[in-house]
């Protein structure tokens, strides 16, 4: 059951009247609708497996995978496909899926073969648009697998072997202006590597991984690591953070410990986002880190005698580059924790899915907290967070959600038990795949929505570093000129609270000039380095008083 809403929201009372009603009945559906809080869209209600990680690609296609030692899903593998894996713990010879390929524009699945186990692993994009996933469980624990994508069914998983030399469970990959990445923590792991592998050592210590476990809980597992403008990686686990220079293996800056001291990695899981870069031309770049939610200290143990603490209803957000960076701290609506943060076009957060109590883990959460959040970065102090219309689907442990180029967020998962339950427990697990559409998609903002007609990038989608790109689009209503920008959005691997690699770079607006009925160019000129936009495929965005136009798909070479 979700909290009470604060009386400003009473607009909404009506979809917590049909929350109330659905809670429980998981498995009735309803679509809520409200044009200052979002809509809600079921668009599958089962693709077989539960959504425990996501990555969006360049083909407008989402790799969605769980994990193999559980048993069999709910979906077969195509032509008469088996794994046969002595090494697994359940089930050796399954001719079940464990990975899907959900086609967005389509809203059609098809099922993948994974040959290892991937639960609680990691994954970045490098910059051909292969998604390459490092790690997993038992069999799978130091595994490279590679995804290319296609534009038909004949692309699949293809394993390389154990790539990697550390067992990376519970690890956070970040893809690095080389083209690398870099492979981050794990159960038991205070180092990190890189991959692909090259001539120099494997396997590098970071003491912060050491201090920040919490002897019996870890409390700092699926760091969040952010890259920032000086090519030096932000890292937080537990209640802190530091500055990384990965190159030399060298802290350059230790950031001071959130206020109170609350842990908020897993399993205390809060999440985290850079919030978007701006002003990118400048000398030095201001680059601010976003924490929310957590679970207050002992609550992990607590859940052992069924005391399910409530969650932390505080965000705390630095400026990781001032002389002096403090963190400052910021009530949400509601607690959470297990909730996910997803950058949309317009540079606003969406804080969704979790619970309100309890800790991440098997049977481990209580309250699941239905609404979602919109937070303004922008907004002053004290006026940034709105309260969105609800989902009926409680989204748990094991949940996700990434952006897609629509401007919707996709949102799977849930899956709080060791197998697939459906019947007799709190919160059943979840094969669903919904669409949350933010508010800026409601049709009454049609006529200030900007759709992209055309760039001067190279071959249609091919820009360079440091570069004047000119993006032609459409608004049918009364421009404001001075209130339209570009951005580009990096698409995130999402498992466990945490977006890899997602992240928006705010091009900015140059000039905006007519050139025909209802039709503008704008000017912008693109990040300057990979320092700031590793090489990679972006979503490119025309933003008119916060209403985003449809993504493009580019490549910055």
């Amino acid at each position: 059951m979700s909290r009470p809403l604060m009386p400003r929201y009473t607009s909404i009372l009506f979809f917590l009247l049909l929350q109330l009603f659905f809670a429980a009945q998981p498995h009735h559906r309803i679509v809520t609708y409200a044009a200052d809080g979002g809509l809600w869209q079921l668009l599958q209600n089962s693709v077989g497996i539960t959504a425990m990680h996501m990555q969006l690609l360049s083909n407008d296609r989402v790799v969605i995978f769980d994990r193999t030692d559980f048993g069999k899903s709910n979906l077969s593998l195509p032509d008469g496909k088996c794994r046969n894996d002595s090494s697994e713990l359940v089930v050796k010879y399954d001719c079940s899926a464990h990975s899907v390929e959900y086609d967005v524009l389509a809203n059609t699945f098809r099922p993948l073969m994974v040959q290892s186990d991937v639960w609680c692993s990691s994954g970045a994009v490098v910059p051909d648009g292969s998604l390459i996933q490092t790690g997993g469980f038992n069999d799978g624990e130091r595994k490279v697998r590679i995804f290319s994508p296609c534009n038909g069914s004949g692309c699949d998983w293809n394993e390389v072997g154990d790539g990697l030399k550390a067992k990376r469970w519970y690890a956070t990959s970040h893809i690095l202006p080389d083209g690398r990445q870099i492979i981050i923590g794990g159960r038991k792991q205070f180092n990190y590597e890189f991959y692909p592998k090259s001539s120099a050592p494997n396997v590098y210590r970071l003491l912060f991984l050491t201090e920040t476990n919490d002897r019996g809980v870890e409390n700092n597992l699926y760091p969040s690591v952010f890259l920032n403008g000086d090519g030096n990686l932000f890292i937080f686990a537990n209640n802190r953070a530091i500055l990384f220079d990965h190159n030399a293996n060298k802290v350059v800056r230790t950031y001071p410990a959130i206020p109170g001291g609350d842990p908020r990695s897993y399993p205390s899981t809060g999440s985290a986002v850079l919030l978007p870069l701006r002003n990118l031309q400048a000398a030095t770049i201001e680059a601010e880190v976003l924490v929310c939610g957590g679970a207050p200290k002992g609550s992990f143990a607590k859940v052992a005698n069924d005391n399910f603490v409530p969650a932390l209803d505080t965000c705390a957000r630095i400026k990781i580059n001032d002389p002096n960076p403090q963190w400052v701290m910021e009530t949400m609506p509601t607690a959470r924790v297990m909730g996910d943060m997803t950058l949309l076009p317009n540079g606003n957060v969406l804080i969704i899915n979790g619970a309100g109590a309890g800790t991440a883990g098997w049977e481990r959460g209580r309250d699941p907290i239905l609404n979602p959040v919109l937070y303004r970065p922008d907004n002053a102090f004290g006026s940034r967070f709105e309260l969105q219309n609800p989902t009926t689907i409680p989204r748990m442990y094991h949940s996700t959600a990434i952006l897609l180029r629509d401007g919707r967020v996709l949102v799977g998962g849930s899956n709080p038990h060791i197998g697939y339950e459906f019947t007799g427990v709190l919160f059943p697990t979840e094969l669903s795949l919904e669409a949350f559409s933010p508010p800026y998609l409601d049709p009454q903002f049609n006529n200030l929505r900007p759709t992209i007609v055309s760039t001067t990038a190279s071959a249609g989608r091919n820009i360079g570093y440091r570069q004047k790109l000119l993006v032609r689009f459409e608004v049918t209503g009364k421009i404001v000129t001075d209130m339209v920008s570009v951005t580009m959005v990096a698409p995130a691997f999402n498992t466990h609270s945490f977006s890899m690699n997602h992240r928006l770079l705010v091009l900015g607006n140059e000039k905006v000039t007519g050139a025909g009925t209802s039709t503008y160019d704008i000017q912008v000129t693109t990040p300057p380095s990979g320092d700031l936009a590793p090489s990679g495929h972006y979503m490119l965005y025309v933003v008119h008083q916060e209403i985003p136009s449809e993504g493009l798909w580019v490549k910055i070479l």
